[in-house]
């Protein structure tokens, strides 16, 4: 993103408006216009979706512009971070999808502060005015409507992403969760979540956890593949406790397995993996809690294997629990067999804590009805 602007660069005339910049004069949320004329709220949220549909930038409130460049300050005073928060809200409320790197910060100037609306890169594209239903794009210093033609090519990146990982994750269940495909079989080490529950009794038979991730980056062609050799790769938390050994080349990528789990991590940058006896029970009840806290932990430690090696979003991502009438533990006549969505999900990012909580509602709703 371009270098967010100070009262000295905007003083100095050094940034002026265009592609990453444009300057308000003021945005006064609760102002109407006569005769049917788009309200100022709208037209604060064209800009932003205009910023989010191209390659971000910075939407200056209170600056008075000539010819593009500054001319004076028409400073706020208040409260900074309720009126911060105000348009944060606005942001959130009103445009689709949800954009979630979008930040507000004040600017000191003198009488007061300006805001600047930090839009930086979203790759979730199209963005859309909900209050309109309006595409906008930035196009040089002013807004353009997305033609129809691109607003399907946008849509049509993720209708891909989700077949393609559909296409993945069912050659996956098909051809490498045997284990006479697991090309190295190795214990988990044990470390700070604590130890692995290791079970005593038929290993092949329970239900499990499965899980299939495809990164944007999947399709750049510019992006170096995967080698563990060759970047900085932080650990990641194994489900149960415990942490994934270092990960060994198999076939198409590399791996890291046990009896009980395996991630695989493809070179070029998806991600398949599956835990077998995923719950832990209290008072011989599925425990929810520990579910939704170890599913969390993991999740979190793929995220942040994947940042480190700056791979993001959006990703598409599968989650789903099979031979769940195999759980001795748990008999409930006419229970499902399997859980998880048919069709992935498509986040912004792994750390979004709803693609969790979704899940987990899912699975509670199976196991408890």
């Amino acid at each position: 993103m371009t270098e967010a602007p100070t009262r000295d660069t905007i003083e100095s005339r050094r940034i002026a408006e265009g592609t990453f910049y444009d300057f308000k004069r003021e945005v006064d949320l609760d102002k109407k216009y006569p005769g049917g004329a788009k309200s100022a709220k709208e037209r604060f949220i064209d800009d932003v979706v205009a910023f989010l549909n191209g390659e971000g930038g910075h939407l200056i409130i209170g600056v008075e512009e000539a010819d593009g460049v500054w001319d004076k300050f028409v400073p706020m005073s208040g409260d900074r971070e309720k009126i911060c928060n105000r348009y944060l809200q606005v942001i959130q409320s009103t445009i689709v999808p949800l954009p979630t790197k979008v930040n507000i910060v004040p600017i000191d100037v003198p009488g007061g502060f300006v805001l600047d609306v930090q839009v930086p890169p979203h790759w979730r594209k199209p963005y859309q005015n909900a209050m309109s239903g309006a595409f906008y794009v930035r196009a040089g210093a002013r807004n353009r409507v997305l033609t129809v033609p691109e607003i399907r090519e946008h849509f049509a990146d993720f209708e891909r992403m989700e077949t393609d990982l559909t296409r993945l994750f069912d050659v996956f269940r098909r051809d490498l969760l045997a284990e006479d495909n697991l090309s190295s079989v190795k214990l988990l080490s044990p470390g700070p979540m604590g130890s692995l529950s290791f079970r005593s009794d038929n290993e092949d038979a329970g239900p499990r956890l499965l899980f299939g991730i495809l990164p944007r980056q999947h399709y750049d062609r510019s992006r170096p593949r995967y080698d563990p050799s060759k970047l900085s790769q932080p650990a990641v938390a194994a489900f149960n406790g415990g942490w994934y050994p270092r990960l060994r080349g198999c076939g198409g990528g590399f791996e890291a397995a046990s009896t009980h789990e395996r991630l695989f991590v493809a070179t070029d940058w998806h991600i398949l993996g599956w835990v077998k006896h995923p719950f832990d029970f209290t008072r011989e009840r599925p425990d929810m809690a520990a579910f939704r806290e170890n599913l969390g932990r993991f999740i979190a430690s793929i995220s942040d294997f994947l940042l480190e090696a700056r791979v993001v979003g959006p990703f598409a991502i599968t989650l789903a629990i099979e031979n769940l009438d195999e759980m001795e533990e748990w008999p409930r006549p006419g229970m499902a067999n399997e859980v998880g969505d048919s069709r992935p999900s498509v986040m912004e990012s792994l750390a979004d804590p709803r693609l969790i909580d979704d899940f987990v509602a899912q699975v509670r709703s199976v196991l408890y009805g």
